[in-house]
């Protein structure tokens, strides 16, 4: 069987379970037994018409070529191409019928935003997604502290770092806030905290910019001692 025909026999079926789950959970309800049985069909109804109108969003996405164009997005701004990228995230973020592309779509265009030296357009595009907790912290920090709110975009970082652990990005841009406003030493001891996330050209420019900020022996040597420690493993 090819695979679009297995797929059109996943959403038929699906379909038939949601209507089953609901005609079940309404017959029971009609007369007045098995209701906690008749609550849990209908939410398994909905759950499943939930999946299927998810499942739909993502394949028109696909079908556009939003997805391929969100990896082109990110290359181009690795090449720093970003006046590309900008009209390629703006049919992303318009064209996208499902909500996990719809975000990509609109932080990519405040990071292209953001490159090209526009902090204030970065963050009307982030407007758009005011209030969603899918919103990439990150993100959100890099645009308010271009914006010159480094105070809050640390804020902004600390909080989502007591929730989940931040990606390697996140944490270098969360080190280097600590570095600007909290001084070498602080950010020095957040490092040690991260190591784990640190690759040896990360600690490598640390360490020497600590040094040239004249930051303390106690903090360096744990620093310059992981470093030793990864050349060894390498």
């Amino acid at each position: 069987m090819a695979p679009g025909s297995v797929r059109q026999s996943e959403q038929k079926a699906s379909v038939w379970l949601a209507g089953l789950a609901f005609a079940v959970a309404a017959f029971a309800l009609f007369h007045g037994q098995a209701a906690a049985v008749a609550l849990v069909l209908m939410m398994c109804g909905f759950a499943l018409v939930l999946t299927r109108v998810r499942q739909e969003l993502d394949e028109a996405d696909v079908r556009q070529g939003l997805p391929e164009d969100v990896l082109r997005i990110r290359e181009l701004l690795g090449r720093d191409a970003f006046s590309h990228a900008l009209s390629l995230a703006h049919r992303v973020a318009e064209l996208a019928q499902s909500a996990r592309l719809q975000h990509a779509g609109v932080e990519l265009v405040a990071w292209c935003e953001l490159g090209l030296g526009r902090p204030d357009a970065a963050r009307n595009a982030l407007s758009w997604l005011a209030g969603s907790s899918q919103l990439d912290p990150y993100c959100r920090a890099a645009v308010e502290d271009a914006c010159g709110q480094s105070l809050w975009a640390l804020h902004i970082l600390e909080r989502a770092a007591r929730r989940k652990a931040l990606s390697r990005e996140a944490t270098l841009f969360r080190i280097d806030l600590y570095a600007r406003l909290r001084g070498i030493d602080a950010a020095c001891s957040l490092a040690l905290q991260k190591l784990a996330l640190l690759t040896p050209a990360d600690i490598t420019s640390l360490v020497g910019f600590a040094r040239e900020a004249g930051c303390t022996e106690s903090v360096l040597t744990p620093l310059l001692s992981r470093l030793q420690q990864l050349s060894r493993d390498a």
